[in-house]
């Protein structure tokens, strides 16, 4: 489903190719494991239980964030690094929030289902696709440009996002976190390039900034006490993480030019990520283990420094640098768990090969939607030569990826041999009736579209 440069760096990127666009997902566990955080107080003073929130990470130049149904929450990396203390963050994530909590994707589809078919313009069915659950034809819709349709659903929008910016406030109050953020971020959205505002009001999904200061102001009304502090811990812990993540969405003299020869552990970790891709190894490695002198607890400094001697070839340092990261992590990650299975992989012996299976299968406990970890699984598993096993690993990888001609294949060979009554056993056999069941329902969808 994707290929990436240096496998495993911080970033995961999953990169999704839709039609002639693609989008590139980031997978950071600094980033990952920081927002949860931020998120946690949040929903305990919701009506959503903790950790039901999915986080998406998109890499782009664009500011924005958006939910969709299931309870998905969409990032862009530029919000992040355009966010200059981490309440402005925290803002937009409570307005995200609020809008999961007001159940207004569910209500945005009704109130589409009831406007004509004329009034809905092509590029709104990518938002319907988005709606049902379809990712990949809705962030492309997303992402090419901004949707409107018709003004009885513009101004539907809009009463859900000044319900949002109401709530959000409401939530942060609440869960005694600082308030300002979501308006203070507001200000830094330019509109000075619409030439008629007002016209611009009834053509876009989101109200002037002037009306949601409003909305915010009026909120602030009712909760007086509400003047909770920014924590001085975690604004240093963003730092860090707006400096890779602009080393590694921005080019390196941008990255310069932003600290401007800065003498910093937030200039430092992001001139050892630049450095990395711009293939000066050495001195990433340099500056990276400066870091680690300072503060030797910090999982993300080993974790970088793994990737860095694993894109050397330095297999044996990679995976030692990694194993401390993961000892120094808060929580198992099923991330780290596959990096390390991957590095352990790249040097094989029978003690790492067995450690790799391991491991990925640690990883995919956690998340077993990962088509990438059931690859390295295949491979874990043909190296011990456990042929029948490493068949059900790639079906579930092809099944993932939605190649069910070659998921089905897999699978066929794999139940000929699986040890029965086993895990791997029951599940293959799930997928195998899973697979003829899409094959039916597409058969017979094609017949219909032939009918007609």
């Amino acid at each position: 489903m994707f290929r990436i440069k240096y496998f495993f760096f911080i970033f995961l990127l999953i990169i999704l190719s839709i039609k002639s666009y693609s989008i590139e997902l980031v997978r950071d566990v600094e980033l990952e494991e920081f927002t949860k955080e931020l998120l946690l107080p949040l929903t305990r003073t919701s009506n959503l239980r903790d950790g039901r929130i999915e986080l998406y990470f998109i890499k782009s130049n664009q500011v924005n964030a958006f939910v969709t149904s299931g309870q998905n929450i969409f990032i862009n990396t530029e919000l992040i690094i355009q966010s200059e203390t981490y309440d402005e963050y925290l803002g937009v994530l409570a307005h995200e929030l609020a809008h999961i909590n007001g159940s207004h994707i569910s209500r945005t589809k009704e109130q589409i289902s009831t406007l004509t078919e004329k009034s809905i313009p092509i590029y709104l069915l990518g938002i319907l696709g988005m709606l049902e659950g379809n990712m990949d034809a809705g962030l492309a819709a997303l992402m090419v440009g901004s949707a409107s349709v018709q003004d009885g659903y513009l101004y539907y929008s809009r009463t859900q996002e000044a319900a949002a910016d109401q709530a959000a406030i409401t939530l942060l109050c609440k869960s005694s976190q600082p308030p300002g953020g979501l308006e203070s971020f507001l200000k830094k959205l330019d509109r000075s390039t619409i030439k008629n505002a007002e016209e611009y009001k009834y053509k876009t999904t989101h109200p002037l900034i002037s009306d949601r200061f409003n909305w915010i102001k009026n909120s602030y009304k009712k909760y007086p006490n509400c003047k909770s502090k920014l924590n001085t811990s975690l604004q240093e812990r963003f730092e860090l993480i707006k400096a890779k993540l602009l080393a590694y969405t921005h080019n390196e003299n941008e990255v310069f030019a932003i600290y401007d020869n800065e003498v910093s552990q937030n200039s430092t970790y992001a001139y050892a990520v630049t450095y990395y891709f711009n293939g000066n190894h050495s001195k990433s490695i340099e500056l990276i283990k400066s870091l680690i002198a300072k503060n030797s607890k910090n999982p993300y400094y080993h974790e970088l420094l793994g990737e860095i001697y694993f894109s050397k070839g330095r297999f044996n340092l990679a995976i030692q640098e990694q194993k401390k990261a993961m000892k120094l992590a808060a929580h198992e990650n099923d991330l780290y768990l596959m990096m390390l299975g991957s590095y352990l992989l790249a040097d094989p012996n029978v003690n790492n090969i067995l450690e790799s299976i391991d491991v990925l299968n640690r990883s995919l406990f956690l998340n077993r939607y990962n088509s990438y970890a059931w690859y390295l699984l295949a491979k874990a598993y043909a190296s011990s030569d456990n042929l029948s096993l490493a068949y059900y690993a790639s079906a579930e990888r092809y099944y993932l990826r939605r190649d069910m001609t070659l998921a089905l294949s897999f699978a066929k060979k794999a139940i000929k041999n699986i040890d029965k009554d086993t895990v791997e056993w029951y599940r293959t056999n799930d997928l195998l009736q899973l697979i003829v069941g899409i094959e039916e329902k597409d058969n017979k969808n094609r017949s219909k579209d032939t009918e007609q």
